[in-house]
């Protein structure tokens, strides 16, 4: 009798073991998740990627909000100075007018103080941001005169993602359908934050 009852214990024990051997592995395997194309890259879902000053206010920007905007592509380089030309190509992102008209009250004229993740930062001019800058021949770095450039804020170079560890998910830099040449010193990377003074 007590060898039936052995045996009985026995095989509840070892069910038991089972069972809790079969719910551990269940509850510590990965879990798949659908992916769509709106949530599979952890840009769209990183916290404040951008955050604009305002009036005394300040506006959170994530990565994912930010590219829902609607989104500028052009061409456009810089000639840094000793006069070589870097970072030709197609860039996509926002034009600084599209990111500043989602303010309330919509500013008239307005000056950017732009701040980066390296704590450089910078003061753009009206004429600046409505792209009066100087432009350059791509060919032999000669002025070609003053360029009627967009100013925008990038999350895309070539078609991929900016290099969050070299130069920012974000950059600023200024294009226009011909890629235009322009002045490093107008391109900003790694921008984390935007203040908006009106004049």
């Amino acid at each position: 009798m007590s060898s039936k009852t052995n045996k009985i214990i026995g095989a509840v024990v070892a069910i038991a073991i089972i069972i809790s051997i079969a719910v551990l592995v269940y509850v510590n395997l990965p879990k798949q998740t659908e992916t769509t194309e709106d949530n599979n890259d952890d840009h769209k879902t990183s916290p404040p990627t951008l955050t604009l000053f305002y009036n005394d206010e300040q506006t959170n920007f994530t990565f994912g909000e930010i590219e829902r905007l609607e989104s500028y592509t052009a061409k456009g380089g810089y000639r840094n100075s000793i006069g070589v030309i870097k970072g030709m190509g197609n860039y996509t992102g926002v034009n600084i007018t599209t990111l500043v008209n989602t303010l309330h009250p919509i500013p008239y004229r307005y000056t950017l103080q732009v701040f980066a993740e390296d704590g450089k930062n910078m003061s753009y001019n009206y004429s600046t941001i409505i792209g009066l800058v100087p432009i350059y021949n791509a060919e032999d770095g000669s002025v070609n005169g003053t360029g009627n450039m967009t100013l925008v804020l990038a999350y895309k170079y070539e078609g991929d993602w900016l290099n969050e560890s070299t130069d920012g998910k974000l950059r600023l830099v200024f294009l226009d359908d011909h890629g235009s040449i322009t002045e490093s010193k107008y391109w900003m990377k790694m921008v984390t934050s935007i203040r908006i003074i009106t004049e």
